[in-house]
């Protein structure tokens, strides 16, 4: 930790307070981020200062702050991206009747931003709008890796290999033939599937919305539920409606190109 500036310090106090919304003692977030109690301490009591964090008056637990939120709802809200999303996601689920998501790429990473669920009883997948996609083994970030160029996606990968996020039950895809192999299936059919991966019991169907200028995906739009009813021959059948919803998506797009990923797609 002693390259590590105290601004990636203060970033990674907040990607694990976000995890934490009921807070966490001083020394339990500086054993989670292998930091000396006293930096955790001052880092802390600066977020603290700047309105990001606050300290319960009875735990003594620091917490993120609802401004913290409120700065991601403006961002939103200045892009247009639920005014352009909801419609669009709202009606997928009606049709479908399933829960619905997307995924918007960010500096190479897949980031969730809205989502909607189906009106319908019995069974319901209602996950968490946590932690984005894993690019290799989830449907989202291999229908997102699939419009890349094949160096490209690898190299997206090898940034982090071929690990499981925590909390992830497997992967069909466990090496790069195996990657490569699925981004071509992908890229034939146009779109992406994963069962029983990030979750035992779950099929995700997802496909890339495209980008106007025909650079990479700017992110996905799946269609998940429980395995039982999300057989291939469903898949088939809501397959037009989530082909319809990303194409939509794509022509309305709100968010501007990264220049990373512009530079990329012309490389």
């Amino acid at each position: 930790m002693a390259n590590v500036s105290p601004i990636e310090r203060a970033l990674d106090i907040i990607e694990l307070l976000a995890d934490h919304p009921e807070g966490l003692a001083v020394s339990d977030l500086a054993r989670r981020l292998k930091l000396p109690k006293s930096i955790a301490h001052r880092l802390l009591a600066i977020l603290a200062d700047r309105d990001f964090a606050i300290q319960d008056g009875v735990t003594q637990h620091y917490r993120l702050s609802i401004r913290t939120a409120a700065l991601g709802l403006r961002f939103f809200g200045n892009i247009g991206l639920n005014e352009v999303c909801q419609p669009i996601l709202s009606r997928l689920a009606q049709r479908t009747g399933e829960f619905v998501r997307v995924c918007a790429e960010e500096n190479g990473e897949l980031v969730w931003v809205a989502m909607a669920q189906a009106n319908s009883e019995g069974l319901r997948y209602d996950p968490p709008m946590d932690a984005g996609p894993a690019l290799h083994a989830t449907a989202n970030g291999r229908a997102w890796l699939s419009t890349l160029k094949e160096a490209d996606a690898l190299a997206q990968v090898r940034s982090k290999g071929f690990i499981l996020p925590r909390n992830h039950a497997s992967s069909s895809v466990t090496n790069e033939q195996q990657l490569l192999e699925e981004l071509k299936q992908i890229r034939e059919r146009g779109y992406a599937i994963s069962a029983d991966e990030s979750v035992v019991g779950i099929t995700a169907f997802a496909a890339p919305i495209p980008d106007r200028e025909e650079g990479p995906a700017r992110g996905c739009v799946s269609v998940a539920g429980p395995s039982v009813r999300m057989s291939p021959s469903r898949g088939r059948e809501i397959m037009p409606d989530l082909l319809a919803a990303a194409k939509e998506l794509g022509e309305i797009w709100p968010i501007p190109r990264l220049k990373k990923f512009a530079s990329i797609s012309t490389s």
